[in-house]
């Protein structure tokens, strides 16, 4: 019994010496690895932009006793190791992928539904926010109670999917909050009504799988509801034709989130048919002309959706060769860029500014085009993000 129980004792010891060498090799490996990944990121250049992810990267920031005692350095620079952290879009991916075996369906603001469906995650109602704008809008059309008014809140893609949106998702209720915006401007504003027309050809591709804003099909459906409103007397459903431009698109929220990244869609754009459609594209402060709304270079680039007008800009006048005498102004979120091309044939001339890049105020635009029509088009989550709206309506007030 004696023996027994000694080279019982034996054992243990022999097992703990092992585990105890095993358990340095893990921690020197483990510590090697992490002092590899240090060096690494010490010697590894910083990106300015990435490609994927389609935005600007944080860059180092400046070190200064002002920052350093308001935390805001700290911030700053946990900011940029997150953005330049060496292999960081492997490191991504296997996040998205364990995150996926767990069960999660989101990342970054960004719902995966079912059938691979990308939803952004909804904003919520800010009272004051939205009071301040609607009181501007109601103060701007007052002031011009001469020009035809009209407002258009597109839903976003997860109000109008329910059906693909994740299991036991927490959405906000977009639909209210679109109607309390139009309760609160009143009959001020003409209001166009899309989201009943969305709601009808759900089961159609009126949303990108991959992107936040609506296919061509969607906005061509839109068009159609505000036919009535916009004062277009036209059969509006035999006058476009619809050519497929591209089959490669993958959007923000695929590169946002890590989700899709395989998944290839297709673009159209929507032509009148037998209507002479030319037009002047002037680019206001990057003082460049243009004779085509569509600009296919940005196919192949980081940015896709830049097909319809380009890249985002303050102000952008359109001369068309369209017989009327109205010229229309539309203020919008990039929702408006698809949907721009179907105004052509109707107005002569249509200057769309978008808030988030100009300075100045609608009222020096309608001054000096000589506006008669007016269009806010936004999404949903567009413009219950906005905090620039108010700012060029602000001397309307």
């Amino acid at each position: 019994m004696y023996f027994v129980r000694k080279g019982d004792v034996m054992q243990k010891r022999i097992r703990r010496r092992r585990n105890r060498k095993i358990d340095g090799i893990v921690g020197l490996v483990l510590a090697a690895f992490v002092l590899l990944l240090m060096v690494c990121n010490l010697l590894a250049p910083d990106s300015d932009f990435s490609e994927r992810e389609s935005r600007v990267l944080a860059q180092r920031p400046k070190l200064t006793l002002s920052s350093l005692l308001t935390g805001d350095f700290m911030e700053k620079y946990e900011e940029y190791l997150t953005d330049q952290f060496v292999c960081r879009s492997m490191w991504k991916n296997l996040k998205v992928a364990l995150k996926r075996i767990g069960g999660e369906r989101e990342e970054s603001g960004v719902l995966l539904g079912d059938d691979s469906q990308l939803f952004e995650q909804l904003e919520s109602l800010n009272q004051d926010n939205i009071s301040e704008t609607t009181a501007a809008l109601q103060a701007f059309a007052e002031a011009h109670s001469d020009i035809n008014i009209n407002m258009m809140l597109v839903p976003d893609a997860v109000t109008v999917l329910e059906d693909k949106r994740p299991y036991l998702a927490t959405v906000p209720d977009q639909n209210y909050m679109i109607t309390q915006v139009k309760l609160k401007l009143g009959e001020e504003i003409g209001w166009i009504d899309v989201t009943e027309t969305l709601n009808e050809h759900s089961t159609e591709k009126i949303y990108y799988q991959t992107d936040a804003r609506w296919t061509s099909l969607g906005a061509y459906y839109a068009f159609g509801a505000a036919v009535p409103q916009l004062g277009i007397v036209s059969d509006y459903t035999s006058e476009y034709a619809a050519y497929p431009v591209s089959t490669t698109f993958n959007g923000t929220l695929a590169a946002k989130s890590g989700y899709c990244l395989d998944v290839r869609e297709q673009m159209d754009i929507y032509v009148p048919k037998g209507k002479d459609n030319d037009v002047v594209i002037n680019y206001v402060d990057e003082q460049r002309k243009t004779t085509s709304l569509y600009d296919s270079s940005y196919l192949g680039s980081s940015n896709p959706y830049g097909l319809f007008l380009g890249e985002d800009t303050s102000v952008v006048d359109i001369r068309t060769a369209a017989k009327s005498s109205r010229r229309m102004l539309v203020v919008k979120d990039s929702f408006a860029n698809c949907f721009i091309p179907f105004l052509t044939p109707h107005f002569r001339e249509i200057v769309v500014v978008d808030p988030h890049y100009y300075s100045g105020t609608l009222q020096t635009i309608i001054e000096t085009y000589r506006i008669s029509d007016v269009l806010f088009l936004y999404s949903g989550n567009g413009f219950f993000q906005d905090n620039s709206l108010s700012g060029v309506l602000g001397s309307e007030q």
